[in-house]
């Protein structure tokens, strides 16, 4: 049974059940329309007369006949009232009038003259606001965005109108069609459709999918706390971290369909720490990049500066958003700076009430949003937020090894379209003993501007040149080192080899 079919069976649970005044939050007044059409025709012997209300047109039935005098909600709250045989009546956006007493007595009247009959007044409206005067009148019921089976009907309808259009077959790439269809959950239909009809063409390809994220992105920045991130490495810019990449690869197959009949339930995240500048960040950014997933951050700081009213607000509408982008990884940088256990002391403080939301919000999510966070203090989370099954594991970055530091001067010359059999990297791994994957990126990027500065070819005495100006971070810190090293013993997981 699919999602659309489940979300029908409810609404019309809901709607038979006695419950007079119904509240539905989506964005899609169409298909809400539509599924109340279909219960109000199939659900009765006779079908149920439906009335559909708008500030803008007034009272109308479903042939399109306007009942004159009614665009002032009072005025059509009182003629619904009134109407004595059995009717679904839809508002749209009513919220907006609830400072009215009139509206709001009018709503009362209605509960008690529908209750115990199959009247119904339906509420639409994209976010839920209801007035304290009537929150035991209303039902509220959430109608969702399209599932993924909802989205595979969109997919085919946008294929079949190209191909007519056109006059072109489109390929049959269940790769591509399955990326394209997870690239669209979070969207309406009408935004997937249209998104479809983009990125349509006869040989869909990688580039059909990032046309379909694209719409994506203007969910993201309309959230004012969320940013999408472009991929912009692969796991070939990483060195070494076998044991990290040897999980994402066995994965790697989670969106499949034959990994949700296998009966496979989808990874919730990892938490990434470890030394600084050892690459955290861009193994958060590898991971999606890897699984082909959208990557958007979530900026901590301004979900404390309540950039929707207040904190908790600001982290729901974050979150909602998230969910309805899943399947995607989402980055949280540095997390103990934004949910550390001593800034959770207090049980009446933004920070505690932000931490527990978020707590629970890991434990009950739905959605495949794939957690990747950093913490470069560990220890200062609290123990409920480290525990098994909020994150599926904990990968411990250390210093690179001497192979691993061969590794990351390969890639960071490879990078920079040099000969790397000019170089010898096994020597320049042993001369950077206790440096960072940073800091050997900067040694080449240092050597190189030595180089160019002195209008001659980058060499290998240019790196040494670098090496022997740079302190590296281990020998700086060596006591905070230790103690992220002692952290991590025994409750991480090494992301090398």
């Amino acid at each position: 049974m699919d999602g659309m079919t489940e979300t029908i069976i409810r609404l019309k649970n809901t709607l038979l059940s006695m419950m007079p005044v119904i509240y539905v939050t989506s964005w899609e007044e169409a298909r809400v329309e539509k599924a109340v059409a279909e219960i109000a025709t199939k659900s009765f012997k006779t079908p149920v007369p439906i009335f559909i209300w708008s500030a803008a047109a007034g009272i109308t039935d479903r042939e399109g006949k306007i009942v004159s005098d009614t665009k002032n909600p009072a005025d059509a709250l009182a003629w619904t009232l009134a109407y004595e045989k059995t009717a679904f009546h839809i508002y749209r956006d009513l919220h907006l009038w609830w400072q009215d007493p009139l509206v709001t007595r009018s709503v009362r009247e209605i509960y008690r003259s529908f209750f115990g009959t199959y009247h119904r007044l339906v509420v639409i409206s994209p976010r839920l606001e209801i007035s304290p005067e009537l929150e035991k009148e209303i039902t509220v019921f959430d109608f969702p965005l399209p599932g993924h089976e909802d989205m595979e009907a969109v997919f085919e309808a946008a294929r079949t109108s190209y191909e007519k259009t056109h006059r072109e077959t489109v390929a049959a790439n269940e790769e591509i069609k399955n990326r394209m269809i997870y690239a669209s959950m979070g969207l309406t239909s009408d935004e997937a459709r249209n998104a479809f009809s983009a990125a349509m063409k006869p040989e869909p390809d990688d580039e059909s999918v990032e046309r379909v994220l694209h719409e994506k992105q203007q969910l993201i920045r309309k959230s004012g706390v969320l940013e999408f991130i472009e991929h912009r490495f692969d796991i070939e810019d990483i060195g070494g971290l076998g044991n990290l990449k040897d999980w994402l690869r066995k994965r790697s197959a989670v969106l499949t369909k034959k990994a949700r009949e296998a009966g496979l339930s989808p990874p919730k995240g990892v938490l990434m720490t470890g030394v600084s500048g050892c690459g955290k960040s861009i193994c958060v950014q590898v991971i999606a990049a890897y699984w082909k997933l959208p990557l958007i951050r979530l900026d901590l700081n301004l979900v404390y500066a309540g950039v929707l009213n207040n904190p908790e607000e600001t982290l729901d509408r974050a979150l909602r958003v998230a969910e309805a982008m899943a399947p995607c990884v989402l980055w949280i940088d540095e997390i103990e700076k934004g949910v550390s256990r001593t800034q959770t002391g207090s049980t009446l403080g933004p920070t505690a009430r932000i931490f527990s939301r978020f707590l629970t919000w890991m434990q009950e999510k739905e959605g495949l949003v794939f957690i990747a966070a950093t913490a470069n203090e560990i220890d200062l989370l609290a123990p409920e937020f480290l525990r098994k099954g909020r994150f599926d594991e904990i990968f411990f970055v250390d210093l690179p090894t001497e192979s691993e530091r061969a590794e990351i001067f390969s890639v960071h010359l490879k990078k920079r379209n040099q000969d790397v059999s000019k170089f010898n990297l096994i020597n320049l791994a042993k001369a950077t003993r206790d440096f960072s994957g940073s800091e050997i990126e900067q040694v080449v990027v240092s050597g190189m501007f030595e180089a160019f500065d002195h209008k001659r070819p980058f060499k290998e005495k240019d790196v040494y040149t670098a090496i022997g100006h740079t302190v590296p971070l281990a020998t700086t810190m060596a006591e905070d080192i230790k103690k992220i090293k002692r952290w991590a013993l025994d409750r991480a997981v090494k992301a090398s080899k």
